[in-house]
């Protein structure tokens, strides 16, 4: 994104907005990105969240500045709530130079405020080194001190299909119960990790919960911030744990809006189309996003025989409703 236009066009629309996130590709290595990250902390009103999305690789100059935010006298005094999003890699996706840099920027942050960092994991393979990353991240909470009676969450996403674009490694719906298993015997070895479903929780990562396992859901969020009910109330009452929760679009750096990054080529709108980006725009996109993937897709197998589907889960990601041989992907173009 050029400078001139965020900060003459952009930030003006945008910096009444509850929720602001910086995002990538990695926005830490934008030229500029102090500078802009300083004028939208300066702009935004109380109260507002405000966060970055990065993998931890930044130049030294932006971790002074994130570290100075997240001090008592930055984000907490203006009564803003600020966290960097850290993605926590496989080590066979990352050197270890690179691993050490994402380390050291966790602890130097956390060593500042504790609530400052959150570890996010990408779901992308029932085989991949879940316990193994879950491991390093508890070993940073407990190398920084966290008292025994708190607890730390781990953000966690389902790597979900890319549409309109090349094609991506993503998580099979199928192998949801596996990774779901997986998690919580993660749980059970770690006691104060708690699991974060940012976007949608589908339930059936919970089909192989034991009996045994039933109170380890009060430690998985969905949506961010909502606790999942025990699981025998699903039945005797409505909870929604699938996509369309209402959460911020995603605007890339011409401006045009878009419902999330696996649906990056159905624009929306433009941030130009609109007096300010709130939550009136929002929802008009949003009733857009929701025509287009109801109406242009059905959900296929294994969801659409699922017993959640269209109860609790509009089928875990609509993306996957694009993708495989009934696919009508060029309907988003």
């Amino acid at each position: 994104m050029e400078y001139d236009y965020f900060i003459n066009e952009f930030l003006p629309k945008i910096k009444n907005a509850p929720i602001i996130n910086f995002m990538g590709g990695e926005p830490t290595l934008h030229p500029q990105f102090n500078d802009i990250f300083q004028n939208t902390y300066d702009k935004i009103l109380p109260f507002s969240h405000l966060s970055v999305f990065t993998n931890g690789l930044m130049p030294e100059k932006v971790l002074d500045l994130l570290l100075k935010i997240a001090s008592p006298s930055g984000a907490v005094s203006k009564q803003i709530t600020f966290a960097i999003l850290l993605n926590w890699q496989t080590r066979e996706n990352i050197s270890e130079k690179n691993h050490e840099r994402c380390k050291e920027v966790a602890v130097r942050m956390l060593r500042v405020n504790g609530y400052s960092v959150t570890f996010s994991i990408n779901l992308y393979s029932k085989d991949q080194e879940l316990e193994k990353q879950c491991e390093e991240i508890n070993a940073i909470y407990q190398k920084a001190g966290l008292p025994r009676d708190k607890q730390f969450k781990i953000r966690v996403s389902p790597a979900f299909p890319i549409i309109g674009g090349e094609a991506n490694t993503y998580l099979p719906i199928r192998d949801f119960p596996k990774v779901g298993k997986q998690m919580l015997k993660i749980m059970e070895r770690f006691p104060q990790l708690c699991f974060r479903f940012d976007c949608s929780l589908p339930p059936c990562f919970l089909d192989d919960i034991s009996e045994d396992q039933l109170s380890l859901t009060d430690r998985i969020y969905y949506h961010g911030n909502k606790q999942v009910p025990p699981m025998e109330e699903w039945n005797r009452n409505e909870f929604y744990f699938g996509c369309a929760d209402g959460s911020p679009m995603d605007i890339d750096s011409k401006g045009d809006c878009f419902n999330c990054f696996p649906f990056h080529n159905l624009t929306l709108g433009n941030v130009s189309d609109f007096k300010e980006v709130n939550s009136i725009a929002m929802a008009q996109m949003g009733a857009k996003f929701l025509t287009t993937v109801f109406e242009k897709t059905k959900a296929k197998e294994p969801c659409r025989s699922c017993p959640h589907y269209m109860v609790r889960c509009s089928s875990g990601c609509f993306a996957y409703n694009f993708v495989g041989d009934e696919a009508e992907t060029e309907s988003l173009h």
